[in-house]
């Protein structure tokens, strides 16, 4: 990856991109102490209406793929607040490595310490393990460079070099106990960062069976990928569906369908983004949750036909072009068992 940024901040979390993208919206969500940000009733508190200008209040919606920049989300410059600034943009794609995490790739808006957002994001999935990651690159002048556990929204280890221009000496710190990574991928004596240089990142990521060289780079491995930020016409992260495996059929899939391999979280991720991309290409804002309540509700019953009608007829009206429609009807039918 080359190094034309300031600041890079990225985390891996131990839960679906769903249940990330819903705890972030929680996590991020305007204060309902400040009267200036209560929302208008329920379905203006669901559709995010707000003003058209991005604000730190506003809320984050899962936008259509292809909306964020498709290069890494990183800080063009250490004072800089990240490109798009206070839109908060934030990408997640899984599975990732054998663990099947979810990648976190955001810009954090302050420095010398573990990031306030995933601290927020870890309070609000008390229940997952976030391990996050800071690097610089060639525009940054000095050097920061970090890793960090957080659980249930405590910070239970933390490693941490930093300078403030080449002419400075690093600077090291330590909290917490050892994370069971650590002893995996043990500090360099050689190296000159020692507690967490970059070569301990990449590391500690292969020590997850994932590859820091093509992490930000590839995401092609990537079946599930949901992107948020503030602009208005996306979809609230508390509206995205949560399918059920339904009745098997008399018939069962074929492995073409249904690989062993494919589990429910997988499935479901899958078919949140397909419907997702689906909604935001051909309903208004105001038909975005009903419909999506109604196809949450045929899952739920087990009514998969119905389900797929109802998903087939929103991708017919849809703008993109036909061959992308096509083809998501066509894997809808394969995931929910329908393919002819």
């Amino acid at each position: 990856m080359v190094e034309d940024f300031a600041v890079l901040d990225f985390a891996l979390v131990d839960a679906p991109p769903r249940d990330v993208a819903q705890a972030l919206a929680r996590a991020e969500a305007p204060d309902p102490a400040n009267g200036k940000d209560k929302p208008a009733g329920l379905l203006g508190r669901l559709i995010g209406r707000r003003a058209a200008a991005p604000s730190p209040a506003a809320p984050l919606l899962v936008q259509p793929r292809g909306t964020l920049p498709a290069g890494v989300l990183a800080r063009e410059m250490v004072d800089d607040m990240g490109f798009g600034g206070a839109d908060r943009e934030i990408r997640l794609s899984a599975p990732i490595g054998p663990a099947r995490h979810t990648l976190i790739e955001f810009r954090e808006r302050s420095d010398a310490g573990p990031s306030p957002r995933l601290a927020a994001l870890s309070r609000a999935l008390p229940k997952a393990e976030v391990l996050a990651f800071r690097l610089t690159g060639g525009r940054h002048p000095g050097g920061e460079y970090g890793f960090t556990v957080f659980r249930g929204g405590a910070i239970v280890r933390a490693l941490r070099i930093h300078r403030a221009s080449a002419e400075d000496d690093w600077q090291r710190s330590q909290t917490g106990s050892p994370h069971p990574l650590e002893e995996e991928a043990p500090p360099d004596p050689s190296d000159p960062g020692g507690l967490i240089s970059p070569s301990r990142q990449a590391a500690l990521l292969a020590a997850l069976g994932i590859d820091a060289d093509e992490l930000l780079v590839d995401r092609s491995a990537h079946s599930a990928v949901l992107e948020l930020s503030t602009h208005a016409g996306g979809t609230p992260p508390s509206a995205l569906p949560a399918p059920r495996p339904v009745t098997p059929a008399p018939v069962a899939p074929s492995p073409a369908t249904a690989p062993p391999d494919e589990d429910r979280a997988t499935w479901e991720d899958e078919i949140t983004t397909l419907l997702v991309a689906a909604v935001t290409d051909g309903l208004t804002e105001d038909e975005q949750v009903p419909w999506l309540d109604a196809m949450t509700a045929d899952l739920e019953a087990g009514r998969t036909e119905a389900a797929l009608d109802r998903a087939r007829a929103l991708l017919a009206r849809g703008t993109r072009p036909e061959a992308e429609r096509e083809a998501a009807a066509t894997r809808l039918a394969q995931l929910f068992g329908l393919e002819s």
